[in-house]
């Protein structure tokens, strides 16, 4: 399923480094530079590479046109997941979550951002037990 890019070897073999060392704890990457430079897709290709690995990939990419929808971005990253993987949350972080996430009603009392941040926390901790995961966002100074 990898992309063939052309042009790119080195930005390619740096990616591929980081999934040649098994259990080197956590790491961060960051693709920087010009705009129109292919950076989206390394991106691209970083994710399909972690798939391949046998990672867990969440993937989000932000646009400026979704800043002022709160959560979008959180949505995209972990709208995938399913149900149970919040089970293990306490239920405020828990019902935080959902609200962000649009499952489930907000209710009375506004969403507390720092629930939702810990949640957001807790769920990759927990999926981080079971295989690596590769928290991949696309033009993060967009993201919420």
């Amino acid at each position: 399923m990898e992309s063939a890019i052309v042009g790119r070897t080195q930005a390619q073999q740096a990616v591929e480094a980081i999934f040649d060392v098994p259990s080197a704890g956590m790491r961060a990457v960051v693709i920087e530079g010009d705009a129109g430079i292919g950076k989206s897709t390394i991106w691209r290709f970083a994710a399909e590479r972690a798939a391949v690995s046998g990672w867990t990939v969440l993937a989000a990419t932000s646009a400026q046109s979704e800043t002022r929808l709160a959560y979008a971005g959180l949505a995209d990253l972990l709208g995938p997941l399913a149900d149970a993987s919040f089970d293990h949350l306490p239920p405020p972080q828990r019902h935080a979550l959902a609200v962000a996430l649009l499952r489930e009603a907000v209710g009375p009392d506004p969403v507390d951002p720092r629930a939702v941040g810990m949640a957001v926390l807790g769920t990759l901790e927990r999926i981080a037990k079971s295989s690596p995961v590769l928290v991949a966002i696309d033009d993060l100074h967009w993201f919420d």
